[in-house]
This record gives structure tokens, C-alpha cells and sequence, in this order.
């Protein structure tokens, strides 16, 4: 339809070209002129690369004692591990942040891409609310909830999801439930990304459960899996799954899996 007009145009002689366009006022060409020599470019940056700013700023909104644990799960979940998952996870839009503790990732993520509304779950009430507080001294419009991501009320849908050494910390025969809900809450297209501990080498699973007794105590039980079997399990709940472990100095065996709901 948009075609023997446009032949039109193109046909019609110059003055009449001309003439279909009144002359714009000298003070409005002038205006234009000085908005288009003010107007910037789009902006292409890098944060820094590490995060390590961001992650000082999280630490020193917390209390003393919860600022040693931040330190102590930053030095775990390394700047160069958050860097693979920030790119990962789309830039805005809302996010869900599973086991969200204090908010420290949730604050971490929000701080390099300032459109992301990320949504945090965790079962502590006390560890909300200090997440809550540290989004609010950021200035970050995260906002949290108390529940537990199996039955809480979460309202959806979600661009993206992540799960960071959570899922190991819920029982095994919950693990895949939780999964499937995650991906009834997101978009199509969604993200999920799960950052886990995979059971090799197993000296590197010896070192990790050994550290999470020391957090968690003796009692709770642990469910480790290998990323093998994360991943046919998120390709069997409708996800396309790609995977990457990722060294580290210390004889963690890191997984992160990027999951998009097909």
C-alpha cells in the first residue's frame, strides 16, 4: 500500500518537493542546530572489570559482622565470576535473585547496570531486611521479600532468574520443582543462570562441602550434582543450556550454567 505514494514523491518535481515543506522560522533552525551539536553519542563502556568498587560499597552499607561475610562470599564468588554472569544477564528489566541472603548480589548487579529491577526471595526475615536497607543506601530499586522460592508468591514474568550456590543447599528431590518453577516465571527467551559446585574433582567437592559444614553446621543436608546432570535436567524442563567451568585459585569446582527458556 505504501508504495504509489512513495513513487509519487519520487516523481514530483523539485519545486513541488519544496513546496510540500514550509520554511521553518530562522530561531527554530537555530535550535535544531544547537541540539544536534550538543546531542552525545551513545556511550560504549566498560565498568571496571572486576567490580571491585561496587563490591567495597556493598560491604560498607553492611554491619561489621555481615561485612566479613560479604568479604568472605565475594572472595568465593570472585569478581571474575560475576563478571561471566553479569553478561549474561540482560542489562534491564526484571530479574529474579533466588536465595537472595543479603542482597549482596542483588546489589552487585544492580550497581553495574543501573536498568535491571531485580527482585530478591530468601526464608530470613532478618537477612531481607539488611538486603533491603543496603539497596536503599545504594540507591538501587531492588526490592525483596521473605519465602521460600518453593511455594512463596512471586509475581511474574521475569527476564532473567539467577541462582547462586543455592541449589545445592536444597533438598534433591526439591531441586528440579524449583527449576520448573523458574521457568514458569520467566519470559520466553528468558535467562536462568545457575552458578553451582559440580562433584569433580572430588578433592574440589571434599574442600567446598567442608566450607559450607563450617556456614551451615553439620545438620542440614547438602545435594551436589554434576553439571552433567544440571544440564540434562534443564534440557529436559525446556531450557537450551550452556555450561562453563571456570577455574580459580582455590580448589572450588565452579559451574556457571546460562539457561534461555525456549
Amino acid at each position: 500500500m505504501a508504495q504509489p505514494s512513495s513513487t509519487v514523491r519520487e516523481s514530483a518535481p523539485p519545486s513541488s518537493r519544496k513546496s510540500a515543506r514550509p520554511e521553518r522560522p530562522s530561531f527554530l533552525r537555530a535550535l535544531r542546530a544547537v541540539g544536534q551539536a550538543t546531542a552525545q553519542p551513545p556511550r560504549y563502556e566498560a565498568p571496571e572489570v572486576y567490580g571491585r568498587e561496587a563490591i567495597w560499597k556493598i560491604a560498607r552499607a553492611l554491619p561489621p559482622v555481615e561485612q566479613a561475610y560479604a568479604h568472605i562470599r565475594f572472595s568465593i564468588l570472585r569478581p571474575k565470576l560475576l563478571s561471566v554472569m553479569d553478561l549474561l544477564l540482560t542489562d534491564q528489566g526484571r530479574i529474579l535473585d533466588v536465595g537472595c541472603g543479603f542482597g549482596l548480589f542483588a546489589a552487585y548487579f544492580g550497581q553495574t547496570q543501573p536498568g535491571r529491577s531485580i527482585v530478591g526471595v530468601d526464608p530470613d526475615a532478618r537477612r531481607v531486611k539488611l538486603a533491603t536497607q543496603v539497596s536503599k543506601t545504594l540507591g538501587l530499586a531492588n526490592t525483596f521479600q521473605v519465602g521460600d522460592v518453593r511455594d512463596s508468591t512471586l509475581e511474574g514474568p521475569f527476564d532473567a532468574a539467577y541462582v547462586l550456590d543455592v541449589m545445592h543447599h536444597i533438598p534433591k528431590d526439591d531441586q528440579r520443582a524449583v527449576l520448573s518453577r523458574l521457568r514458569d516465571l520467566l519470559v520466553p527467551g528468558g535467562t536462568l543462570i545457575v552458578k553451582d559446585i559440580t562433584t569433580e574433582p572430588r578433592f574440589g567437592l571434599a574442600f567446598t562441602e567442608l566450607l559450607d559444614r563450617v556456614m551451615v553446621g553439620w545438620d542440614e543436608p547438602l545435594a551436589y550434582r554434576h553439571h552433567r546432570e544440571w544440564g540434562q535436567m534443564l534440557d529436559e524442563l525446556g531450557f537450551h543450556v550452556r555450561m562453563v567451568r571456570v577455574p580459580d585459585i582455590l580448589p572450588y569446582p565452579h559451574v556457571v550454567i546460562a539457561a534461555t527458556k525456549r
